[in-house]
């Protein structure tokens, strides 16, 4: 049986606004999100858990890199060939 109990934690404004956000546009609540980020956290810091360690590392990283690469800068290299000249061989 699992228990809950309240916390009072405190946040800059802007993470609080940030938080909140990403809650509704997860569809999801502030108290889920802060729960995933504990859990991440603390398979980090556990001993013999690299498969964890990895996915947690992963699931934070997925998003900021799609920021870098999914955007029209960048958008010129996908199409790499033709932007050098190089010729199939």
């Amino acid at each position: 049986m699992s228990y809950t109990i309240g916390k009072v934690i405190h946040l800059s404004v802007d993470r609080a606004e940030r938080l909140a956000q990403l809650a509704h546009e997860r569809g999801s609540t502030e108290d889920a999100l802060i729960e995933k980020a504990l859990d991440i956290l603390f398979s980090l810091t556990g001993e013999g858990q690299e498969e964890e360690e990895r996915r947690a590392w992963q699931a934070l990283s997925v998003k900021s890199l799609d920021r870098i690469w999914d955007n029209e800068a960048d958008a010129v290299y996908d199409n790499w060939r033709a932007l050098y000249d190089t010729s199939q061989r």
